[in-house]
C-alpha cells in the first residue's frame, strides 16, 4: 500500500465534506494513523487500512466488503472501529474508520480470567445472527480449504495430505460469522475492557471451529500451552453443542494458514521456540485426526 499525503488530501476533500490530512503515521505495510482537521477545524484522528496486492488479486472487492462488514457488525453495536469511507479504486484500494484509542494485551496478570474473555469474545463473534444481516458477500470457509488442498506442493508435515483424507468424515458445525485472524495482536483494550475487535478481512463464514483452531496456535505461541488449554476449555462450555471431534481438522486449517509464521521474529530464540510448538502442536494434531479415522 503506498500512498502520499497530497494524494489522500485529495481523496478526502473530494469525498468527505473537505477534511484536511495534516499529517499520515504508517503504523503498518497497510495501516496508517491519520491526523485530519475535520467539520469546523476540530482535529480528529483516523485509521486507513490497505490490503496487499495477493489479497486484491483473490477478491478486488475487499476493501468495499471490509467496509461493508464494519458497518454492519458496528451497526449492530459489536466493539469494532466505525468506518467511515471506503474508495475502491482499482489501483489503491482503502478504507477510512474512526481510530479507537486502546492497546494490545500480551501479559496478563489473571490469566484464566482473561483466557475466559478472549473466549467470550469469539463467542460474540460466533453468535451474531447471520440470518438478520445480509453477509452474502462474504467467501465460504468451504472455498477458502477447497483453494488450499487444491495445491500441488506438499508442506513439510503433511498437512493437506492429512486434511484431504479426513475431509469427507468431518462432521461440520453450522454455518456463523469468523473474524478469520482472531489473536491477541487483533484485540484493543482500555484497562481490562475490550475497546475494538480489529482486522477483518479475512472475515467468512463457516464452521466456528476454523477461527477456534487457528487462534489456539496463536494462544500456544503468545501465553503456552496453559493458557491455549484455558481458552479452548472456556470455549468449550460456552458452545458445549458443537462437535469438537473435529477440532484438530480445524487445528490443522489454522496451522496450514500460519505456517510461514513459525519463522516469524527477530529474536533467534523465539524463532526456535515458535518453530517447536508449531511442530507440537501439528504432530498432536496429526495423530488426534488420524485416531478418529480408525
Amino acid at each position: 500500500m503506498h500512498f502520499s499525503i497530497q494524494q489522500m488530501q485529495k481523496t478526502l476533500a473530494t469525498v468527505n465534506r473537505g477534511w484536511e490530512l495534516i499529517d499520515a503515521q504508517r503504523l503498518s505495510p497497510r495501516v496508517a494513523k491519520l491526523e485530519i482537521l475535520g467539520d469546523h477545524g476540530r482535529p480528529r484522528r483516523l485509521i486507513l487500512l490497505g490490503h496487499s496486492a495477493r489479497d486484491r488479486q483473490v477478491n478486488p472487492d475487499i476493501a468495499r466488503d471490509e467496509f461493508r462488514l464494519l458497518k454492519i457488525l458496528s451497526s449492530a453495536g459489536l466493539a469494532v472501529p466505525r468506518p467511515l469511507l471506503v474508495d475502491a479504486s482499482p489501483e489503491i484500494p482503502f478504507l477510512i474508520t474512526e481510530f479507537v484509542e486502546g492497546a494490545t494485551r500480551f501479559a496478563p496478570s489473571d490469566l484464566p480470567a482473561y483466557c475466559d474473555q478472549l473466549a467470550r469474545i469469539l463467542s460474540n463473534i460466533h453468535r451474531f445472527d447471520i440470518d438478520q444481516h445480509d453477509l452474502s458477500f462474504l467467501p465460504s470457509q468451504g472455498a477458502a480449504i477447497a483453494e488450499h488442498m487444491r495445491e500441488t506442493t506438499e508442506d513439510a508435515f503433511g498437512i493437506r495430505a492429512a486434511m484431504r483424507a479426513a475431509r469427507s468424515r468431518i462432521r461440520f458445525n453450522d454455518a456463523v460469522l469468523l473474524h478469520g485472524d482472531f489473536w491477541l495482536g487483533n484485540l484493543l483494550w482500555r484497562a481490562d475492557q475490550l475497546a475494538a475487535i480489529i482486522d477483518w478481512e479475512d472475515a467468512m463464514l463457516g464452521d466456528s471451529l476454523g477461527d477456534l483452531g487457528k487462534s489456539r496456535l496463536e494462544m500456544l505461541w503468545a501465553l503456552g500451552e496453559a493458557a491455549m488449554d484455558l481458552y479452548t476449555s472456556a470455549y468449550k462450555a460456552l458452545h458445549p453443542g458443537l462437535h469438537y471431534s473435529s477440532l484438530p481438522f480445524w487445528d490443522l486449517w489454522g496451522a496450514l494458514r500460519l505456517a510461514h509464521f513459525a519463522s516469524w521474529s527477530a529474536e533467534e530464540d523465539k524463532i526456535a521456540r515458535m518453530r517447536a510448538q508449531y511442530e507440537w502442536f501439528v504432530t498432536r494434531a496429526l495423530v488426534a485426526l488420524e485416531a478418529r479415522q480408525e
